[in-house]
């Protein structure tokens, strides 16, 4: 009964037709914008362009989230745009980078002074996730952090009732996972744990590798 009423709430935000027009939400109108910004940064192999269209996204789901009333979601959003603009810049300066250190205690006090239970904390682990990620340098483990930020995001996203949060979850997973892929991320992992041979070899019934 409580899954059954919970899609009902998220439905409440999507698009309506009404007679020959059509309503779009302001919450509505945030959330496709914002999915669509973050699924196009999952795609992109820049990690300044990466960072851009996350901030851009974040700014729109900032909006969507405060009309939504997640307090602590639309809060770390605003703190992810902070972390992001020091970031964008692969070597920032010394005040800078305290700057992005201070966005951690700063997310707990958030969270702990918008206090909405299970949603709070895992807006906030997910923020966490997230901040190891953008702290990265190279593009790879970077993705890794995101997908474990977005995986713990999304139980706060389902939480707020946010569908658009949840598409955008979805496509963010599948996005990040596919850039991996074909970058050769998760290739060189498998090999290095024996689930794939390396190139030109082949993994015998006991695991073993050898050439081919």
């Amino acid at each position: 009964m409580r899954r059954r009423s919970m899609t009902a709430f998220l439905l409440d935000y999507l698009p309506a037709f009404t007679g020959h027009s059509f309503t779009l939400s302001p919450v509505a109108a945030t959330g496709i914008a914002g999915l669509s910004a973050a699924t196009l940064s999952t795609l992109l192999g820049s990690r300044r362009a990466i960072l851009l269209t996350q901030a851009t996204a974040s700014s729109l789901f900032l909006i969507h989230f405060l009309l939504l009333g997640a307090q602590t979601g639309m809060l770390i959003c605003g703190l992810g745009l902070i972390q992001m603009a020091v970031r964008v810049q692969r070597q920032p300066c010394r005040v800078l980078g305290l700057l992005y250190a201070l966005t951690v205690p700063a997310a707990l006090a958030v969270a702990a002074l918008s206090w909405q239970g299970p949603m709070s904390a895992l807006s906030v682990t997910g923020f966490l996730l997230a901040t190891l990620g953008r702290w990265q340098s190279a593009v790879g483990p970077m993705r890794l952090c995101f997908i474990l930020a977005t995986l713990v995001g999304s139980g706060h996203n389902l939480l707020a009732g946010s569908v658009f949060g949840l598409v955008s979850d979805a496509m963010g997973l599948t996005g990040h996972c596919v850039s991996l892929w074909r970058s050769g991320t998760v290739r060189r992992r498998s090999v290095a744990v024996g689930l794939l041979p390396p190139e030109g070899g082949n993994i015998q019934p006991h695991g073993r590798v050898v050439a081919a």
